[in-house]
C-alpha cells in the first residue's frame, strides 16, 4: 500500500484516505483505489516522520515538485501535512498541496495561515459554480455550505500561499463557462481536469 509514489515526474504522498466528500466521479466512491499501479487502500495512516521518509526514499531532488494528493483529503491530517511540507521545502522541494478546501469548515476556525512556509501551490478542488450543483456532484455532511467554503479557503490562501488555483472535473453538463467566471471572481486561475468514466479507471493525467 503505497503513500509515496511517483508519476510523469511528480512525487504524489497519500496522507489519508479518509474524505469529506463522497465525489461522484472518484473511482474509490466505486471500489476502485489504484493509482499509477499503486494500491492507496491505506487503512494505516502514516506519520510525519514515515511519510517524510517514504518521500526521501524515493529521492524528491529527482521530481519537479511533491504533491500532497488523495484518493483521500490530505487537510485532514493538516499537522502532518505541514510538518512534511516544511521539512521538505527546507530541503529545496517545490511542494503542492491538492485539497477540498473545507480543513476550516472541519476545524471551526481559518486554518489557511498554517500552510504558510509549508507549501508553495495550493489547488482547491471547486468542482462547481454553484451550491446545489456542488451537493450534486460532491454529497457531504455540510449541504451547500460547503460551496461557500471553499470558496472561502481560496480567498483565505491567497494571503498566505505563493500560488493557488482552482479546478474542475469537466463532467458532462458542468457548466464550464460559469465555473471559469467564478474562479476569475475569486482572483484565481481555473484548471480544468478531464472526467472520465470512474467504472472504467482513472486516467492519470487526471491527478497532474
Amino acid at each position: 500500500m503505497a503513500i509515496a509514489y511517483p508519476y510523469d515526474g511528480v512525487l504524489y504522498l497519500a496522507a489519508t484516505k479518509r474524505c469529506t466528500l463522497a465525489c461522484t466521479f472518484c473511482p474509490k466512491q466505486h471500489g476502485r483505489w489504484i493509482v499509477a499501479g499503486n494500491d492507496l487502500r491505506n487503512d494505516a495512516e502514516p506519520s510525519a516522520d514515515e511519510l517524510f521518509a517514504a518521500a526521501e526514499a524515493l529521492h524528491p531532488e529527482r521530481f519537479r515538485e511533491v504533491a500532497f494528493v488523495g484518493l483521500g483529503e490530505p487537510t485532514m491530517r493538516l499537522p502532518v501535512v505541514v510538518e512534511v511540507g516544511r521539512r521538505l521545502r527546507a530541503h529545496g522541494h517545490r511542494v503542492r498541496l491538492v485539497t477540498d478546501g473545507l480543513a476550516s469548515l472541519r476545524a471551526g476556525h481559518d486554518v489557511a495561515p498554517e500552510l504558510a512556509g509549508s507549501v508553495d501551490e495550493v489547488i482547491v478542488s471547486l468542482n462547481a459554480a454553484d451550491p446545489a450543483t456542488y451537493v450534486k456532484l460532491c454529497p457531504n455532511r455540510y449541504g451547500e455550505a460547503a460551496h461557500a467554503a471553499a470558496c472561502d479557503f481560496i480567498r483565505a490562501a491567497r494571503k498566505h500561499v505563493e500560488r493557488v488555483e482552482a479546478s474542475v472535473v469537466a463532467v458532462p453538463g458542468l457548466d464550464l463557462a460559469a465555473c471559469r467566471r467564478l474562479a476569475h471572481e475569486l482572483g484565481v486561475p481555473l484548471r480544468e481536469r478531464p472526467w472520465f468514466d470512474p467504472l472504467v479507471g482513472e486516467p492519470h493525467e487526471a491527478r497532474a
